[in-house]
């Protein structure tokens, strides 16, 4: 059956057993108010929707912004004064440590000397030449700005109410504007010793492998820090559960009767949640209709969703 199909015969039903339950309340109420005067008093049954309970997989998780950021990034002087001779790389090339990126005609009057070799100190990215053959230059001027994106870093923060969850190691997946759908894996190798007091969070940095340089210092995205997970755990829909006396319940089916139980909470990760009491593989859990009933309440099963 189609998607679109099965989802407005879900629709229907439930209307028509919100209809059913409002009838079911009015003529209780005529009861409780002795407006129905027969010697027997109705035994009506409330109809609901249920689902089973059913084991799966969960994972706890923290969701927080962060921007990208690269794990080296440095300025290349020069060891000696003079003019820029000539330059040997361009922006956007590959650059290996110690390679030759241009060379200075040293200026030191009444001597000759060999041009001096501007050297990069790392492997990585040629993000801007900053100077021009020709340029007089001395040690104390930036003349090339390296960037190694190997690797990157996503920066994060951390909310002060969730630090004590938070630590190195952690795994994380980060999505980007400019990648939708496109998951990439990190871990937290940094967290910062202090908590910055403007905002209240702790600083932390996801290392990410990014060999092909998709993720671009700069990027901006979302990242969920996985905090831990769960195999084979007892699944329920969260919409299942009702407050009742400051509690969580559900109702489950059994015998035909509604019967209440007060499950204990593991993870809750959006339509689901985990739970650790109460319940096993296979019970019938109402997830519509129960709103309108108590533990001990016939009920009469109308649709059962997988």
């Amino acid at each position: 059956m189609k998607k679109g199909i099965k989802r407005l015969i879900i629709i229907v039903l439930i209307l028509a057993v919100v209809a059913i339950l409002g009838s079911i309340a009015y003529i209780r109420i005529g009861q409780r108010q002795g407006r129905n005067n027969s010697a027997e008093v109705l035994d009506l049954s409330t109809p609901v929707v249920v689902t089973k309970v059913k084991s799966g997989d969960i994972t706890e998780s923290l969701l927080v912004n962060g921007s990208v950021q690269a794990v080296k990034e440095v300025s290349i002087f020069s060891s000696v004064p003079g003019k820029v001779k000539n330059i040997l790389v361009s922006e956007g090339m590959r650059v290996k440590k110690e390679q030759i990126l241009g060379y200075v005609e040293r200026d030191e009057a009444g001597l000759k000397f060999a041009d001096a070799g501007i050297e990069s100190t790392i492997h990585g990215i040629v993000k801007e030449v900053q100077t021009e053959v020709g340029a007089s230059i001395s040690p104390s001027m930036p003349l090339f700005h390296i960037v190694d994106m190997d690797s990157v870093e996503v920066v994060v923060h951390i909310p002060e109410k969730d630090i004590s969850r938070i630590k190195t190691g952690l795994k994380a997946e980060i999505s980007v504007l400019s990648y939708p759908g496109k998951i990439f894996l990190g871990i937290i190798h940094k967290l910062s010793p202090v908590l910055d007091p403007a905002s209240r969070t702790r600083e932390a940095k996801i290392l990410v492998p990014n060999r092909d340089h998709t993720l671009k210092p700069g990027m901006f995205g979302s990242t969920e820090i996985i905090i831990r997970s769960l195999t084979n755990a007892l699944l329920v829909p969260y919409s299942a559960f009702i407050d009742r006396d400051e509690k969580k319940v559900i109702y489950i089916v059994n015998n035909g009767k509604a019967k209440e139980v007060i499950p204990e909470i593991d993870i809750v990760k959006g339509e689901k949640a985990a739970v650790t009491s109460g319940v096993v593989i296979g019970d019938r859990v109402i997830v519509v209709g129960q709103h309108n009933i108590k533990g001990g309440d016939m009920v009469t099963i109308v649709e059962e969703i997988e």
